[in-house]
């Protein structure tokens, strides 16, 4: 009867070692994924703008003072460096922003309060008011001009 032997498996692809999954040495997927976006030509921030809705999109390039209209249907790695440094620049002032409102709640309420509605309208309503009464006395001290103008002419037509 023989026996047979397991052959230990190589732990090694072209010379190299391969790290175990639970290596603590990074995160395998990770690198996995990106060294396939490397042969493949596409970094990874390339292909998260690509499937941006075209709103956000036109947000970023508008940003970036990229023209959304021109711009907007294009693939990030097909605009210039400097097009693309700019649209980096632009992502990382909205992530600022994005960041200084992330714990805040952003209600209707926060920006369009009631008391400052009520107050916002009274004072409209007093502008109007004004306007309306300046109007009104414009108008009147206008008619009251031709009315003196009018009682003047007759006067003069009476006494002769």
């Amino acid at each position: 009867m023989s026996l047979a032997i397991k052959q230990p498996l190589s732990n090694t692809i072209n010379n190299r070692a391969i790290p175990a999954a639970n290596e603590p040495h990074g995160d395998v997927g990770r690198e996995a994924i990106a060294a396939m976006r490397k042969m493949l030509g596409k970094t990874s921030a390339a292909s998260q703008f690509d499937k941006l809705p075209a709103q956000q999109r036109a947000l970023v390039l508008f940003g970036a003072r990229l023209k959304p209209s021109e711009y907007l249907n294009r693939p990030l790695l097909s605009l210039s460096t400097n097009e693309r440094e700019a649209v980096r620049q632009s992502l990382i002032a909205l992530t600022d922003l994005g960041r200084a409102f992330s714990n805040m709640p952003l209600s209707r309420a926060q920006f369009i309060s009631p008391r400052q509605t009520a107050i916002a309208t009274k004072t409209e309503t007093q502008t109007v008011a004004s306007q309306t009464t300046k109007q009104v006395d414009d108008e009147l001290s206008h008619i009251s001009k031709h009315a003196r103008e009018l009682m003047s002419e007759l006067d003069h037509d009476n006494k002769h």
